[in-house]
């Protein structure tokens, strides 16, 4: 392993160190938010810090650069909390033990935090070295981005001085962000109504699909097992009678669902004919799924019966929703190519008594498209005499077509490396478009070092990248003298 305490840049490396040293995971960012201030006070800077433990602090543009407009950096001050079965790291109250190679910085047995330390890191160092050349600078560390954006939510956009925005919230070196998609969630509701159940009963498992990030991955191919099980009742129940007891799959909304489960109950008379079409699907299914899905396991299990299940009408009902409901990729962005637009996951499937409860992230990169993903499941659940309940609304980073920020951060890039930037967006949330909501016209571009497997024990962020991308903010800033 490699001495940590000579990685370069020594001192944005050392800032970091810091930030590990402090617990910081979401809901837990009061001790970080506390040394920040601490910074800023024992540097005089101006700050301003809220009851949600957001933090702004000011700093006047340097020499030749005071008079210039000023410009936000922000990340956010929160790390998902995540570790082996085997550490005995208490991410609540202790440090995290830092260790690395040749090539990358990682932590023993849990999560980094490099999403997003690395930008605290950044802007720590930026706030301590008054040799670095700078605009103004109002340095935004923002809270809880992990758990739904809480931070940038609270935030009071009043006490920030300009619409240019510099988000160091990306993964990937060499890719600039320049919109990202707005979401709300929403929670249906389907009634259904119960009788004595008879026959034989089933479990019906779909197990071993990949799942995956809901944005990000939402059009890799990989399948949503919620879907998947209602195709196969769906094909089932042409060939026999039977009644759903119970049905159920998906974790969060915001993954793609990789298993998913029902309970049936199927009439004595069609048993021999459902285990004939089970098999047959079954087959059919895997052949299908051979390349996107090699791992997929269709299985069938006698069970005790259970005492109700749905009568006919809403196991008609259920199997109509979940073939027909609304999911994965709706349009494709017009601006950039192979950019999904709008979209929405059916991450989650709950039975309740007396209904069935599914719960949507539907996201766009445009404020019509998440318009018209909603309007569309609104009509489809309300048809079959459901409710829907949308929250947690925040609205898309539009991308901007001129953008003066993008295009020196672009040819700054350019100067550095010998050649350009991929310029791109990503179909996920980002704070962007939370603070897109609250400055007017935001001009805005988001970077970051190459970070991998981020929010896992496997964490892991690339010396060498965190060094240029270092390098690239310093060469980004010192081009900003207008």
């Amino acid at each position: 392993m490699g001495d940590i305490t000579k990685l370069k840049p020594f001192d944005v490396f050392e800032n970091f160190r810091i930030i590990c040293s402090i617990p910081h995971g979401s809901g837990n960012t009061e001790q970080l938010s506390d040394y920040i201030v601490s910074q800023a006070e024992k540097l005089n800077c101006e700050y301003i810090r809220d009851e949600s433990n957001n933090v702004i602090v000011f700093l006047d543009g340097t020499e030749g650069y005071k008079n210039a407009e000023p410009v936000i950096l922000q990340g956010h001050i929160d790390m998902v909390c995540d570790k082996t079965d085997d550490s005995d790291c208490d991410m609540q109250n202790d440090s995290l033990t830092l260790l690395c190679d040749e090539k990358d910085i990682f932590a023993d047995k849990t999560t980094l935090g490099g999403d997003d330390g690395i930008a605290v890191a950044y802007m720590l160092t930026i706030m301590k070295d008054s040799a670095i050349p700078h605009p103004p600078l109002e340095l935004l560390f923002t809270s809880d981005e992990e758990i739904g954006m809480i931070g940038a939510r609270a935030l009071n956009a009043d006490n920030l001085h300009t619409n240019r925005v510099i988000n160091i919230d990306s993964e990937v070196e060499g890719v600039l962000t320049v919109s990202c998609a707005g979401g709300v969630r929403a929670v249906c509701s389907i009634p259904v109504k119960r009788e004595k159940s008879d026959g034989q009963a089933y479990t019906v498992s779909i197990t071993g699909l990949r799942g995956g990030h809901s944005g990000t991955e939402i059009n890799t191919g990989r399948v949503n097992a919620i879907k998947l099980i209602g195709r196969m009742l769906n094909y089932l129940i042409q060939e026999a009678d039977f009644k759903i007891a119970e049905i159920y799959g998906g974790k969060k909304y915001n993954a793609i669902p990789n298993e998913a489960f029902a309970k049936i109950c199927v009439a004595s008379d069609s048993v021999e004919v459902f285990l004939k079409a089970a098999e047959k699907f079954i087959h059919m299914i895997k052949t299908e799924k051979m390349i996107n899905e090699p791992e997929l396991c269709v299985a069938l299990e006698k069970c005790e019966l259970p005492d109700e299940c749905f009568d006919c009408h809403s196991t008609q009902t259920a199997l109509l929703t979940l073939l027909q409901v609304p999911d994965g990729v709706q349009t494709m962005s017009p601006d950039i190519t192979n950019m999904v637009q709008t979209s929405l996951n059916m991450g989650i499937l709950e039975t309740k008594n007396d209904r069935i409860s599914l719960y949507f992230l539907l996201r766009s990169n445009a404020a019509a498209g998440k318009q018209a993903i909603v309007q569309k499941l609104k009509s489809f659940i309300e048809y079959l005499n459901g409710n829907i309940e949308f929250m947690s609304d925040y609205p898309a980073w539009e991308y901007r077509a001129d953008s003066t920020l993008r295009d020196i951060m672009i040819k700054v890039y350019a100067e550095l490396y010998g050649e350009e930037p991929v310029v791109t967006a990503i179909h996920a949330g980002l704070e962007c478009s939370i603070l897109a909501g609250k400055l007017s016209n935001m001009d805005a571009v988001s970077f970051g070092p190459n970070i991998y497997h981020a929010h896992t024990p496997q964490e892991r962020m690339e010396i060498a990248s965190v060094d240029r991308c270092w390098e690239y903010l310093k060469a980004v800033l010192k081009n900003l003298k207008n």
